[in-house]
């Protein structure tokens, strides 16, 4: 007979059993907070061979230490965040265990003689893993501390031959990524822009970082990894996520020209870690190396400085023609004109111009900074100068209310002025793997020089749907695709001109044509992407689908005193008109 004793004792009983359940599966790592990794290759999960790589604090000499390896299981795995413990702990007691801490992931899988892979960076708050880690209650709450996916997109053989010593603990069947050498800067003056006027007596200006007047937000800076086979001339480079992170609160300012220096730089301290790595397979090493470059740390609580130093700046980039034996390349920007009251500014964001597809794209030279710092203190690096070289760091906003860059021209000498803006840019593309996208970053450091006589090619990339529909109700009046007209290849826009656009059929016969312009300096907006509406009853939709192509020509744009000419452009693409059956009475489609 149950008495209401015995039912008290008895869910005692269960919620203690339930207890001791739950804190002997944390003291076994089942509930411990962890990162899950999620592995994926041609859009299916994949079982890979998953390694941790933690980026330890300013100091350690080292810039990457493998932490921790294992296999995904039906497509994921969970990296208990004791494998960073240690590393947590030394940033903490450098006084750094609120900032954002970076941790690499590399997975790699097997498939016959196809290697897949793919790496990626991530960042920790120290302090706040290591209260997870010490409160098991507080651990459970975060079980699933952060997550990340792995499109296994690149590619490799592998290699038939020895076998290999195995990672420990042993690796899967297969491949994985030896750490060769790594190393970490001392701290360094990290430059996020810079100005050179050419023209100092001339015109003059002022160039700001980090300037918001409605929110906080944050600065993620990205690394990059130039992958190579062996003496292979060709390179894939691209950014592998964000390895560490600032508040972007500290606001600063740089003058230059007319009684003010010729130029100079915003900048943070912290520290620069490189590392290379080699694909290693059961069979054999294989000729696939990966050379990586990243912010460590920033330190000063995020604080941003200016210098006027301007001998920093030619230091590292006089060194991109000593490794690639070609200049840094300049891309004519904008024009500039004072007088009757007006100036130049523009504002870099990650809004409006640099939405979506891009984000922001500003870069920093952080290879060349490497090797300016190695050179100086005697270190040797075994990465080759041409990749080193054309290793950067991005730069990512968070907020869409804050312009994390701005460069203002609005002195002269005499009245009216005339000039043009150049911004540097890497000569070399990096991909973006989720879009099948190239693209030539361009660096945030800027000339201000005299009027002059510049000419560049343009590129168009579009974004839109691909396939359209008819309408059953009437939602909306048009289609719409957005043309970037970029200057010369990269994500910066050109200042003017107009695009032409044509619908042609599947028998080459034109449906629809239209013409937009493109904002002008002059116009108070410039840079700005192209929005080409088309409406909705231009085609004629199939079952499945009828295909129509669209063509995009910019006409090319000459500045208004034409110190810069933009060469025209072109693009096509497949548009596809699907028709979907609708209720009789709400059947809109167009004959």
């Amino acid at each position: 007979m149950n008495t209401p004793r015995a039912g008290k004792y008895f869910l005692i009983g269960i919620i203690t059993a339930l207890a001791l359940a739950s804190l002997a599966a944390y003291s076994l790592s089942l509930l411990t907070p962890s990162i899950v990794v999620t592995t994926y290759a041609g859009g299916r999960p994949v079982n890979a061979f998953i390694q941790v790589f933690a980026v330890p604090p300013p100091g350690h000499g080292n810039s990457l230490i493998q932490v921790w390896n294992g296999t995904t299981i039906d497509g994921a795995a969970r990296v208990p965040m004791t494998a960073l413990l240690n590393v947590a702990r030394g940033w903490i007691d450098e006084g750094l265990g609120g900032e954002g801490a970076g941790v690499e992931v590399i997975a790699t899988y097997v498939n016959g003689s196809t290697v897949r892979y793919d790496m990626k960076f991530t960042t920790y708050k120290p302090s706040d893993a290591l209260n997870a880690l010490s409160n098991p209650v507080a651990g459970i709450i975060k079980l699933n501390y952060g997550s990340i996916k792995m499109n296994l997109t690149l590619t490799a053989k592998k290699p038939a031959g020895t076998t290999a010593q195995a990672p420990t603990p042993p690796a899967p069947a297969g491949c994985w990524w030896s750490l060769l050498w790594s190393w970490q800067t001392p701290q360094v003056d990290i430059p996020i822009a810079w100005v050179v006027d050419k023209a100092p007596n001339y015109l003059a200006g002022s160039l700001s970082a980090y300037y918001n007047q409605y929110t906080t937000a944050t600065v993620y800076f990205y690394a990059s990894a130039g992958i190579t086979q062996g003496t292979s001339a060709g390179v894939t480079y691209r950014f592998i996520g964000y390895s560490s992170q600032v508040g972007a609160q500290n606001w600063n300012s740089l003058s230059f020209g007319l009684g003010q220096p010729s130029g100079g730089y915003l900048y943070h301290v912290g520290t620069l870690g490189v590392a290379g790595l080699r694909l290693i397979c059961i069979t054999g090493p294989t000729d696939q190396y990966d050379y990586e470059a990243f912010v460590s740390s920033i330190g000063q609580n995020g604080q941003l400085y200016f210098s006027a130093n301007v001998s920093y700046i030619n230091g590292f980039m006089s060194l991109y023609k000593a490794y690639t034996g070609v200049h840094p390349r300049y891309v004519p920007f904008d024009e500039i004109y004072e007088g009757s009251g007006h100036g130049y500014a523009y504002m870099f964001s990650n809004i409006q111009t640099y939405s979506p597809p891009f984000g922001f794209m500003g870069t920093i030279p952080i290879g060349l900074i490497i090797s300016l710092t190695a050179s100086r203190l005697g270190a040797q690096l075994s990465a080759p100068g041409l990749i080193l070289a054309n290793l950067a760091a991005r730069l990512q906003v968070s907020a869409t209310q804050i312009s994390i860059i701005s460069i203002s021209v609005g002195h002269a000498s005499s009245y009216p002025a005339y000039g043009d803006l150049l911004v540097a840019a890497v000569p070399v593309p990096y991909s973006n793997p989720s879009r099948s996208y190239f693209y030539y970053p361009y660096l945030l450091g800027f000339n201000v020089t005299g009027l002059g006589s510049y000419s560049s090619g343009a590129s168009i990339y579009v974004d839109g749907p691909g396939v359209v529909f008819n309408q059953c109700a009437p939602i909306f009046d048009s289609y719409n695709w957005t043309a970037y007209v970029q200057i010369g290849g990269s994500p910066l826009l050109v200042p003017g001109g107009s695009v032409e656009a044509v619908i042609y059929d599947s028998r080459g016969s034109i449906v629809w044509s239209g013409s937009f312009s493109v904002p002008a300096s002059f116009d108070g907006s410039p840079h700005e992407p192209v929005v080409v509406s088309v409406p909705w009853t231009v085609f004629n939709y199939g079952v499945p689908y009828n295909v129509y192509y669209m063509e995009l020509t910019y006409g090319g744009y000459s500045t208004r005193y034409g110190s810069i000419t933009y060469k025209p452009s072109t693009t096509t693409f497949t548009i596809y008109a699907s028709f979907q059956s609708c209720p009789e009475h709400q059947s809109l489609n167009h004959e």
